[in-house]
């Protein structure tokens, strides 16, 4: 009945299901024992009323008093505690997870379009001639708009992730303390980090410029599809870029748009050969991105 990709709690809502007519219903002899007698059909549908609505009340009783972990126990991002639904802005932006395939399963395998075509008409950045000389304008919709009007193949989108596990389009690891960036709220400290944000947090933020804010890549794949310009998308030093959730699920997201896209990384080391590995495994073209005194490489599809 419920086909969408979430675990509520350890075990799945309604149980085993049913198994078929002859085989009856797992888990009711105590009820069919305490029912009065009734015709065969008519016990069969109290039954099934029964089950129904103890699964209901199972599943309300979660949704309304608890944490709800997001994609499985261990959070979106990884980890325990990351990824809960509750009192997260998640609901509302990610709308029907079965086609996006969240948890990473359905995006390993095929190719998403991509690769060196990406930087024909060349890949708009910070500091293209026209633009503002700031990351935080490269990464909102309109300096998505300003590079798909002047003929750029593709754009720097560059992404960290939230307390709650949430991808964003932003640079700085401390956003405040870069770009112009400030909380109207007073609440947060200069240098707290997106990592440490959650995305009710993150969005809340406002700059002095006066027009560039911090959106989820789930907003930012739409634009770029809106636009018809493809994202040449940089993950930055965090590790649950290397897992399948956070890049299952940026891989569905492309997916679904039909947007062309790569997927990069500075070389920092071992975590950065990981998040590239786990990005062709989910179908992207991955390079290095200039940067820690090393220079771009282009690699490719994975095998």
């Amino acid at each position: 009945m419920f086909n969408v990709n979430f675990n509520f709690g350890s075990q799945t809502a309604l149980g085993g299901g049913f198994p078929g007519m002859s085989g009856g219903f797992p888990g009711t002899g105590g009820l069919a024992a305490g029912m009065p007698a009734m015709a065969p059909m008519q016990q069969m549908f109290a039954m099934s009323m029964n089950m129904m609505q103890t699964a209901m009340m199972g599943l309300m009783s979660q949704l309304t008093g608890q944490q709800v972990p997001l994609f499985g126990n261990s959070g979106f991002g990884g980890g325990s505690g990351g990824g809960m639904l509750q009192g997260s802005p998640l609901s509302s932006f990610l709308g029907n997870t079965s086609g996006s395939s969240v948890n990473g399963s359905r995006t390993k395998g095929s190719k998403i379009p991509g690769g060196k075509s990406l930087y024909k008409s060349g890949m708009f950045h910070k500091g293209a001639k026209g633009a503002p000389n700031s990351y935080a304008f490269e990464n909102t919709p309109a300096g998505i708009k300003f590079a798909a009007k002047r003929g750029y193949s593709s754009i720097d989108l560059d992404m960290l992730i939230t307390k709650d596990g949430v991808p964003v389009a932003t640079h700085w690891a401390k956003p405040m303390a870069k770009d112009g960036f400030y909380d109207p709220q007073g609440k947060l400290g200069k240098n707290t980090k997106v990592s440490d944000m959650t995305l009710a947090q993150v969005m809340r933020l406002r700059n002095r410029d006066g027009q560039s804010r911090i959106y989820p890549m789930s907003t930012m794949i739409k634009e770029l599809k809106k636009n018809g310009i493809a994202g040449d998308l940089e993950a930055k030093n965090d590790p649950r870029f290397a897992t399948d959730r956070v890049m299952g699920y940026l891989a569905g997201l492309v997916r679904d748009s039909g947007i062309k896209a790569n997927l990069k990384s500075i070389n920092r080391g071992p975590l950065s050969g990981r998040i590239l590995n786990t990005a062709q495994e989910h179908g992207f073209w991955v390079r290095t991105a200039k940067g820690n005194g090393h220079k771009r490489k282009l690699i490719g599809y994975g095998s």
